[in-house]
């Protein structure tokens, strides 16, 4: 099996699963659980932070903060 030094998730069928656990592949959970919705993280980032993040969830929260009214203080 050839390994990738990719950070995108791999899916795999039950069935294939199953196949490498028989040979011998332990599967091992993430180091981090995520339970923070995206669109929750990118809201608290700041436009700077914002323009850095790729995605079409991150155009759409660029795009709301344009179209917000500045409310001043």
């Amino acid at each position: 099996m050839k390994q990738h030094d990719e950070n995108e998730p791999f899916f795999i069928s039950e069935e294939a699963e199953a196949e490498m656990i028989e040979a011998g592949y332990e599967f091992e959970p993430p180091p981090i659980a995520c339970t923070g919705r995206l669109r929750g993280v990118l809201e608290r980032m700041s436009d700077a932070e914002l323009a850095l993040q790729p995605g079409e969830i991150a155009d759409q929260e660029r795009k709301h903060r344009q179209n917000k009214p500045f409310s001043g203080g």
